[in-house]
């Protein structure tokens, strides 16, 4: 199934799809299954577990006329208010654009010859170890049709296409075997950038500070899929598209390392939490750095991921 937080003048509810132009309000009848609570609905669902998953699709195969709302006629938010956020990078094709085009931007042409070796190259032995991530910043989080700020200390602003991962019972120290029995869903990710920010603070090797890390910088939605609907996360396709202009095409099957390898590292010494949003990564020519084109005040960035749907935001100054 698929989920979604929105708005329709009573505050946030839980909502799953009907078809592409209704959902159905999953509030009442959690209330019913959990009790009343003043937490994020979506979250109170994923700790709900099976028993709230079975409701829900009674909910959908019978949906009560007056719980029906047209998709028009609501807001959709970010589909999960996560407690914790981190951000893989597994995409070696990525990788390898990313910092050959920073190296061009940053020298010039004198250094085009330096960039392709580095591309060639590839990234350092330590990559290759296993999966790595930094932290994110839960509080910047907003939903599809939400306008993207552009920070006034950049002006490299770049969207980047990610498959994220929400976690669906806590965990520790989890195993290959049994790190899937974790994951609730996925959704799309727009992990925004200060590109020229970013590339002076990873020379610093401190990692991403202001870089990434600043409102509205992290973009859910639009729907929250259940992983059953998401049987193979390494088989999707995506599309970035800016004012409407097709501009590349990009694909999840290239990973280096599985969502159970990414699970099993966050996981080390370390309890993942319910609703907690895991991404996987820019997948290849799923940013604009890679190919030197940035956001502007005014463009509409859409990035589309298989059947998750499309998220859509408008940047603003």
């Amino acid at each position: 199934m698929f989920l979604c937080r929105f708005e329709a003048g009573e505050g946030v509810r839980l909502g799953a799809r009907l078809d592409d132009e209704r959902l159905v309000d999953l509030c009442p009848a959690l209330v019913d299954l959990t009790g009343p609570s003043f937490d994020d609905p979506v979250i109170e669902f994923i700790q709900a577990g099976p028993a709230a998953l079975d409701m829900a699709v009674d909910q959908i195969k019978d949906p009560p006329p007056d719980l029906v709302r047209p998709l028009a006629d609501v807001r959709l938010l970010a589909p999960v208010e996560p407690p914790k956020m981190r951000n893989f990078s597994v995409y070696e094709g990525h990788v390898r654009n990313a910092v050959s085009a920073a190296i061009e931007l940053r020298a010039g042409r004198a250094a085009a010859g330096l960039a392709r070796l580095i591309k060639v190259a590839g990234p350092p032995r330590a990559w290759y170890r296993r999966p790595l991530y930094y932290k994110g910043n839960p509080t910047s989080v907003i939903g599809p049709d939400t306008d993207i700020v552009r920070p006034s200390y950049t002006r490299r602003l770049d969207y980047e296409l990610e498959l994220a991962v929400v976690v669906g019972t806590s965990g520790r120290d989890l195993t290959v075997e049994n790190a899937h029995e974790h994951v609730f869903g996925y959704t799309i990710l727009n992990d925004v950038s200060a590109r020229d920010v970013l590339a002076g603070e990873l020379l610093s090797r401190m990692g991403p500070a202001k870089g990434k890390d600043f409102d509205t910088g992290n973009v859910l939605g639009p729907w929250l899929a259940t992983r059953d609907e998401i049987p193979d996360p390494r088989a999707l396709t995506g599309e970035v598209r800016v004012n409407g202009r097709h501009r590349a095409r990009c694909t999840t099957a290239d990973m280096r390392y599985t969502i159970e390898q990414m699970l099993v590292e966050a996981s080390r010494g370390e309890t993942l939490v319910p609703g907690e949003v895991i991404g996987t990564g820019c997948c290849t020519w799923g940013s604009g750095l890679e190919l030197k084109r940035f956001l502007q005040p005014g463009d509409v960035v859409e990035l589309t991921l298989g059947p998750l749907g499309t998220l859509r935001n408008r940047v603003t100054a």
